[in-house]
Parts: C-alpha cells; sequence; structure tokens
C-alpha cells in the first residue's frame, strides 16, 4: 500500500505535519492531554497523562503503518497539535484524529489545513481509498473541518457517549478517494 517513500514532513501553506518524536513530549504536550476544556469531547479525558504515558503512546506507533504527527508552525517552527491515522493495510482505509492544542490559534483554519494535508497525503501517497473521521454531535468545530473537507456523514451511532453528563450522538463522516 506505500509505494512511495515516506515524506519526512508534510507541508501545507502555514504548517509542516512531520513524524512526532520523543522531543516532542514536552510538559506543554503533556498539559494539553490533561487539559478537561481541551479534552472534553475525547475520551482521553478519562485518563491522566504524564510523559511515561506519552512515550508509550509513541512507542506503540513503531514499526507498523499508522501515522502520529506533530502539527508546526511553518513559520517558526511552533508544535501547535498533533494529528493521527489508524491505517488498515489490508482494506486501504485510514481513520484520522486531530489535536490542535494551542488554543490561541482556534479558529483561524489551521485544523482544517492540518486534516486536509493529511487526507490527501493518505490518498496519494499511502494510496488510501476510504479515509474516515468521527466526532459527538457537539463538537462543532471538528464537524465543519471534515465536511469542509470534502467528507460526507456515513453514519450516526445515537447516544453512544456521554458529554458533561449529557447523552451525545457519534457521528462518523468518510470521503472515498473517487468522490
Amino acid at each position: 500500500m506505500n509505494e512511495r517513500p515516506e515524506p519526512s514532513a508534510l507541508r501545507s501553506q502555514r504548517l509542516v505535519l512531520e513524524p512526532f518524536a520523543a522531543h516532542c513530549i514536552s510538559p506543554a504536550y503533556v498539559g494539553w492531554l490533561n487539559d478537561r476544556e481541551l479534552m472534553r469531547f475525547s475520551n482521553q479525558r478519562f485518563k491522566i497523562h504524564t510523559q511515561d504515558s506519552a512515550r508509550a503512546y509513541l512507542a506503540s506507533f513503531a514499526g507498523g503503518p499508522n501515522l502520529f504527527l506533530a502539527i508546526n508552525l511553518a513559520a517558526d517552527g511552533r508544535m501547535i497539535g498533533t494529528a493521527t491515522a489508524y491505517v488498515s493495510v489490508e482494506h486501504r482505509t485510514a481513520d484520522m484524529g486531530l489535536l490542535i492544542g494551542d488554543r490561541s490559534l482556534w479558529g483561524r483554519g489551521l485544523g482544517l489545513e492540518a486534516w486536509s494535508s493529511l487526507m490527501e497525503h493518505l490518498f496519494q501517497a499511502r494510496s488510501v481509498r476510504k479515509v474516515t473521521g468521527g466526532a459527538v454531535r457537539s463538537n462543532a468545530a471538528m464537524i465543519r473541518i471534515m465536511e469542509r473537507s470534502g467528507m460526507h456523514l456515513e453514519a450516526t451511532r445515537s447516544r453512544q457517549e456521554i458529554v458533561e453528563g449529557v447523552e451525545q450522538d457519534v457521528l462518523h463522516y468518510a470521503r472515498f478517494l473517487n468522490r
């Protein structure tokens, strides 16, 4: 499935997405993972994260087809978030995830730019035929990113998760290579 050599970094207009490495596990990164407001829609909110748990998560990507990427600003190299792609080589599918941890940059289209860059990489360099992603219904920002990237609503799991005491539908989006 990986027909071309993997690039060391994915570049877009304002971002560089590169493999997440041990040096990315900073107090700021671990702080994002433990920030209850930032993680309010993620199941990561149920865990306490440490540098050791972050290193273990990073290690889980070694030697496999999945991607764990640091999202950096092209202008100054500052890490502002992460992106993941869990790839099924056999089915030629990938399920993506996104975290823009630097809240000062929310609302500037950087999440969409990172998401779209990774999606195009999966289609072109990884020969993925279908990309998926999901979010609870109340995560309007993530739903906008998926819709603006050309994904369509594929399925709804009614009342699947509880967020801040309220049952939430989980919306699953998809985009095929040949739309």
